[in-house]
């Protein structure tokens, strides 16, 4: 088998369950079928193989991005590719404001894997708290270490944190894979948020991967379909931009089953999965907006 890189080869090491498509790793995950690469090295991918391990699993669906940097489309990465990304160069007021109070109030810098293991739960508890989910539903410390332990078994895998006062208060994970950047996890206590953690953060981890690591971008994925958040916006402020790409999706019998009975229809019933089953909900929400977006495609296939 023709592997694209070592850095991908090892990057699927790192992860459970992956299956090779003309050449990528894929996983499966919350059902979806998904490459572990980053969307610049999507290539001439076969559907009808998709198609094989689509049938042969339990995810209801498979989708990935291609055509890199195309022209204006519906789906879209937030990302950073300026080689000349400074402060001064921000364009947003608020954006270089709040990156300044940060950096005065914060110290960033990378961290090895066994700080970030002694220091980020807290962190992370914290930020889940202040999302609403219920206490014993968030994930157990034990579970959060082991998960960024075997992450960090890829070399790529780095780890930042933001400290307040010598206390971390907001970390970043990024996975360096095929000379681009995926900020995979961001976390911060909001109880420090006053002094601009993040802002600081994510301006000075960009800064180094594209202007010390000549990466040629760095991004925090697609668009959010499952739930709202102001991520994207925020990352736009700190001198981010939507790259857009093409979208492709593969449905299961099961999944397209929901689309020939016409489920975007069932006006009630959708509203009763809104007010009563929320997560339920998401995912069936999630699923009509990447269905839709997809066939603004259908003449690309």
């Amino acid at each position: 088998m023709k592997i694209k890189g070592n850095d991908i080869k090892m990057w699927a090491e790192c992860n459970d369950g992956v299956v090779w498509i003309d050449d990528i790793p894929w996983q499966i995950r919350n059902r979806i079928l998904l490459p572990l690469s980053l969307p610049h090295t999507n290539q001439n991918i076969d559907r009808n193989k998709v198609k094989k391990i689509l049938m042969r699993s339990n995810a209801l669906l498979a989708h990935w991005t291609d055509e890199w940097d195309r022209s204006e489309s519906l789906w879209w990465w937030t990302c950073c590719d300026n080689k000349e990304y400074d402060l001064e160069k921000i364009t947003n007021t608020d954006g270089r404001k709040n990156i300044r109070k940060g950096l005065r109030e914060c110290i960033i810098d990378r961290i090895d894997v066994e700080k970030f293991l002694d220091e980020s739960y807290q962190v992370h508890y914290q930020a889940a708290n202040s999302y609403g989910i219920s206490k014993n539903l968030i994930q157990p410390e034990n579970e959060f270490q082991n998960f960024f332990l075997k992450m960090s078994k890829y070399s790529g895998f780095e780890f930042w944190g933001a400290y307040f006062n010598s206390k971390l208060v907001a970390f970043a994970t990024c996975l360096v894979l095929d000379n681009a950047v995926l900020l995979t996890n961001t976390r911060s206590d909001p109880n420090y948020h006053k002094h601009r953690p993040n802002n600081a953060l994510i301006y000075k981890l960009t800064h180094y991967y594209l202007k010390d690591r000549n990466v040629t971008y760095i991004t925090n994925g697609p668009r959010t379909l499952l739930h709202q958040t102001s991520i994207n916006s925020f990352l736009i402020k700190m001198g981010y931009r939507k790259i857009y790409g093409r979208l492709n999706l593969v449905l299961s019998k099961k999944a397209n089953l929901l689309i020939l009975l016409g489920v975007s229809k069932w006006g009630k019933y959708l509203d009763f999965i809104e007010r009563f089953l929320p997560n339920q909900w998401a995912s069936l929400n999630g699923f009509l907006k990447i269905h839709s977006i997809s066939k603004s495609f259908y003449n690309d296939y």
